[in-house]
């Protein structure tokens, strides 16, 4: 603890687990101001300090400051999924107005029970389930509750794991050729694929951040993107030839800073225009109900896996803000087991051999030496 006079007034500085609080304690009394420091370094203790007052954070007291936060630190779309999902938490009373510190397993629990009541999805409960676990947690990191309850989410939600087949996007290019000679989703639909680019992500690409001549060293142009979902968006795409000819070609009818553009080539495509043309399309070729414009992400990293990529390496070329989602396409066959194996057994045998050498180069020696 620490006493400081700015001025007449006295001051305290205080450093209380890991965080510096300092602050006025209105007296020009030093022997006053003694006895303030003491109670308000008390009311740390006991979390009752005016900045966290963790005795009477409830769930719906603690929304500003978990937005405030997410604000600086989300996508705006990302911002506006947690803030749909915290709604839907505090519209449940009991969870709303129960303190953070006795949130548990059964009110959880209850929760749930409460929403499957209104015929909900199982993914539109588990979206729940994730803000709240991320509020929790954020909370345990702030010390305002000494641990997060453990949420399970709930099993059977559906996921989307449609892989579009070379086949299947050539029957679409030429359904859309068809169809939509003018449509920017001919060149879209393939770029996606072989970049694994967000919608968002490849409607905010700028002629400035797209090269189509290799860096030096390398062999292929790139894409840079500069921001996304989280900051592990921000990342270089090397570009395959096929995606290279799509961004050649969306350029042709761009007249502006952006490279995939709307009716007009005047101003940036919004991703709700591809998203209802997928659908279109997917429709009209019959394609299953979980084909999606998410798809053809989702095709990039399992080819990605299929290719013998490690996890690291999708992470950083897909972006994903958990190693634990690229660990999902990787899938090792006996082969790529079996490869680094061969490749410490091939350096235990050059390390042996080169042992020998030197012990027989040693013995010859010698032998001349005698």
């Amino acid at each position: 603890m620490t006493l400081l006079k700015r001025g007449p007034i006295w001051h305290t500085r205080i450093v209380f687990e890991g965080r510096l609080y300092q602050r006025s304690l209105h007296t020009r009394r030093h022997d006053e101001a003694i006895k303030l420091e003491a109670a308000f370094r008390t009311s740390l203790i006991r979390r009752e300090f005016d900045i966290i007052d963790s005795t009477k954070l409830t769930l719906e007291s603690f929304r500003k400051r978990m937005f405030d936060h997410l604000k600086a630190n989300v996508s705006p779309r990302t911002y506006d999924f947690y803030e749909d999902c915290y709604n839907t938490l505090t519209e449940c009373t009991a969870l709303a107005n129960t303190r953070l510190s006795r949130i548990d397993t059964p009110l959880v629990e209850d929760f749930v029970q409460w929403r499957l009541k209104q015929k909900v999805e199982i993914v539109t409960v588990n979206h729940a389930l994730r803000t709240l676990r991320r509020a929790l947690h954020l909370a345990e990191e702030w010390k305002l509750i000494r641990r997060a309850p453990k949420i399970k989410l709930l099993r059977g939600e559906h996921s989307r794991d449609y892989v579009i087949s070379e086949e299947t996007l050539d029957t679409m290019i030429t359904w859309i050729r068809a169809a939509y000679p003018t449509s920017v989703m001919m060149h879209l639909l393939p770029f996606l694929v072989d970049t694994g680019l967000r919608i968002s992500e490849a409607c905010s690409l700028t002629r400035d951040t797209v090269s189509l001549d290799p860096k030096p060293g390398a062999e292929r142009g790139w894409i840079r993107v500069e921001k996304g979902k989280s900051k592990y968006a921000k990342r270089f795409v090397p570009l395959t030839e096929r995606a290279a000819d799509a961004i050649r070609e969306a350029l042709k009818t761009s007249r502006c800073e952006y490279v995939f553009t709307s009716k007009g080539g005047r101003r940036a495509l919004t991703r709700h225009y591809p998203t209802q043309q997928f659908r279109l399309i997917a429709d009209a070729l019959k394609l299953p109900e979980d084909a999606v414009l998410h798809s053809t992400r989702h095709t990039f990293c399992t080819r990605l896996g299929e290719a013998g990529a490690d996890a690291f390496t999708i992470q950083r070329l897909a972006g994903h803000s958990s190693i634990t989602i690229s660990q999902r396409y990787v899938h090792p066959t006996d082969k790529l087991v079996e490869s680094p194996i061969d490749k410490m057994e091939a350096v235990r045998s050059s390390s042996l051999k080169k042992k020998a050498q030197k012990a027989a180069a040693a013995g010859a020696g010698d032998e001349q030496v005698i």
